[in-house]
């Protein structure tokens, strides 16, 4: 929302730089001593530490970040005054933290508590003996990984899905259950064992993403009323029933405009993904992926 030099505008300087990893946009900078302030936001700031002291003040609290630490802030505004530092910063989605927690833990819904822990910031300092591996040296060695690739092209960055793993890290951060075997067991065991309607309602939207998926028709299919679908969605997914299936969707076309075959075009993708309007699929394309789905084809196709 604001950016003021901490020192005279004729000496102060920002280098910084935007990488794109997949649904994620990390920014890297090195600056001399500035104060910034961010207004609420949607998506959480993720901080990562490079050098130098960034100190983050929010809700009456101050969090300090340097080399190597890491910081997650709630959604509310804060304000970030710093030295002579560099860091990265990213957002991250609820969803996608969500998505990234079932998926690893083997949740059979939304986790105990899980609203509470998001709605507060965290931070992560290095561990004291530097040999022994942590998640927090992962996520460093993952940016530093992204960075190194950059110059090969964004194509390689989007097949690692080097978002998914940033997320997968964070959501392991945040819930010790994910760090326990045993526990990873249990929820995995109690997946197994504790399918319901909604589990095979989810089977039924991703083997039916081309055709029409209304609240009527979900209502249809589960015996569920429109009020406890919302309800299911918005506890088990983060989020509401058309968000979830327009996101699926995009995932869906996205590998499909990765892979295409000789016939595939960006209409016909669209359509096989459930959208009968090309002009909406190509604005919603965009702002998940930030980058055109025609783009996107003819990169993929073998020349």
């Amino acid at each position: 929302m604001d950016l003021q030099p901490l020192e005279p505008a004729a000496s102060w300087w920002f280098y910084g730089n935007n990488l794109h990893l997949g649904t994620l946009v990390a920014a890297a900078w090195t600056a001399k001593p500035m104060r910034v302030a961010f207004s609420d936001r949607r998506e959480r700031i993720a901080l990562l530490g490079c050098g130098g002291e960034q100190r983050l003040r929010q809700a009456s609290r101050t969090w300090r970040c340097s080399n190597g630490c890491c910081l997650l802030m709630a959604k509310d505004a804060c304000t970030m005054e710093t030295s002579f530092s560099s860091a990265v910063a990213f957002a991250l989605s609820d969803e996608h933290l969500l998505q990234a927690a079932l998926s690893m833990g083997g949740y059979h819904q939304q986790p105990e508590g899980w609203q509470d822990i998001l709605d507060q910031a965290h931070g992560w300092s290095p561990p004291a003996d530097p040999a022994k591996p942590s998640l927090l040296a992962a996520l460093r060695q993952t940016m530093d990984m992204a960075g190194q690739l950059s110059g090969y092209g964004r194509g390689l960055l989007d097949s690692l899905r080097l978002d998914d793993q940033i997320h997968r890290l964070m959501a392991a951060m945040l819930l010790p259950d994910l760090r326990e075997d045993k526990s990873l067991d249990r929820l995995r065991l109690r997946q197994r064992q504790g399918r319901d309607a909604f589990d095979e309602l989810i089977d039924y939207i991703k083997q039916n993403l081309g055709g029409p998926l209304t609240l009527t028709v979900l209502e249809s299919r589960s015996h569920y009323s429109r009020r406890a679908l919302q309800y299911a969605f918005a506890e088990r997914m983060g989020c509401g029933a058309t968000q979830w299936i327009k996101n699926q969707r995009l995932d869906l076309a996205r590998r499909r405009l990765e892979y295409p075959t000789a016939k595939d075009s960006v209409g016909s993708i669209a359509k096989e993904c459930g959208y009968r309007s090309l002009g909406l699929f190509s604005v919603d394309f965009q702002q998940r992926f930030h980058v055109k789905p025609s783009q996107l084809l003819r990169e993929s196709r073998p020349e």
